[in-house]
């Protein structure tokens, strides 16, 4: 997971009403290998926003296709509307709920 997603993660707990010591309570424990954010994705980060705006994708979802793009790897999301980019971004996209 990248940090940027990390952040993100973590704002929409905050944001929820969760104090901030229960979301690191909750969150520090978790398996996640950390990938720290480099000039190279966040260029292919920024070259997506072109193919993912129809879908309003955030730069934070970009980050997390851009991550699985450069690694080979399938972007696991909640967010339905990511199908609809799919072939678009040439990631595979895996719905989890």
């Amino acid at each position: 997971m990248s940090v940027i997603n990390y952040s993100e993660v973590v704002s929409y707990f905050v944001h929820a009403g969760m104090d901030a010591r229960d979301v690191d309570a909750m969150l520090d424990p978790l398996p996640i290998n950390w990938i720290l954010v480099d000039k190279q994705l966040a260029n292919l980060a920024g070259r997506l926003r072109k193919s993912t705006a129809s879908a309003g994708l955030s730069l934070g979802d970009r980050f997390c296709i851009a991550l699985a793009k450069r690694d080979g790897l399938a972007a696991w999301t909640a967010d339905k509307g990511w199908k609809k980019i799919e072939s678009d971004v040439g990631v595979e996209v895996v719905i989890i709920r």
